[in-house]
């Protein structure tokens, strides 16, 4: 921190943590509130401008009874992720190739973390959107067939970048005996002013980036603030079941 670079330990920006839920008789998309310390549901369809991403592990770890979390990276196959549990301190710590069976083994699981622009009230805010398993490869997917398309200023760029992406719905799966359901993804055209608001948005994101992602790791895999529940039941046997065969490798 300097008088010209008074960033250091700058927080997060995200003002709000969506996740999917997809377990049995879900199928939606769902955000803690740290006042309730509840899962609020959103109801509709759920809207965002897609802003950039990111890499991370969490999960639930059975001996401390509490979350896992560990720092966000860009590239998993170059930078270390040091994994803790809220209650049991620091798990593993290395290249994610490396370390995933032990993640795997403690409870934790690769989650893709997506930041991105919503609406509330009558302009948009800041927030994240976290998937796994079968929600993230459906993403993946998505990615994959979407098009070009030119931006305002005429740049050519995929089209998750240039319109919004909406998820209308869901798809049933079933494997074994679990059920679950994957979201689906939309692309929806927004507006210039729309657009500029997202844009504004994300030199807020990545001027705390570049301070993050410079940070030494044992300072970026700090214990989220109460973005999400630190000490949350674990989850019913179908949810469980769901983790274990559902979980994806690295989508790439």
């Amino acid at each position: 921190m300097s008088r010209s670079n008074p960033t250091d330990g700058v927080r997060n920006p995200a003002t709000r943590w969506f996740t999917w839920a997809g377990g049995g008789d879900q199928g939606y998309v769902e955000w803690y509130d740290k006042d309730t310390k509840q899962n609020v549901r959103v109801d509709g369809t759920f809207t965002f401008l897609l802003l950039d991403e990111l890499s991370t592990v969490k999960g639930w770890h059975e001996a401390s009874e509490s979350g896992i979390y560990a720092n966000e990276v860009r590239d998993l196959r170059q930078e270390t992720l040091l994994v803790k549990s809220f209650k049991g301190g620091e798990l593993a710590s290395g290249l994610y190739t490396d370390i995933r069976d032990r993640i795997v083994a403690k409870g934790g699981h690769y989650h893709g973390s997506a930041y991105i622009a919503y609406k509330d009230g009558d302009g948009l805010k800041l927030g994240n959107l976290g998937l796994k398993g079968a929600a993230l490869s459906a993403w993946m997917e998505f990615k994959k067939s979407a098009p070009s398309k030119k931006n305002a200023d005429g740049k050519s760029l995929k089209a998750y970048f240039v319109d919004a992406v909406m998820i209308a719905g869901f798809v049933d799966g079933k494997k074994g005996g679990t059920k679950f359901r994957t979201p689906t993804f939309a692309l929806k055209p927004v507006s210039d002013e729309t657009n500029a608001q997202a844009l504004a948005l994300d030199a807020e994101l990545q001027a705390f980036l570049a301070d993050y992602l410079k940070r030494p790791k044992a300072q970026a895999a700090q214990a989220p603030e109460a973005e999400e529940p630190e000490e949350l039941p674990p989850p019913p046997k179908s949810a469980a079941q769901q983790l274990a065969e559902m979980e994806d490798d690295i989508p790439f």
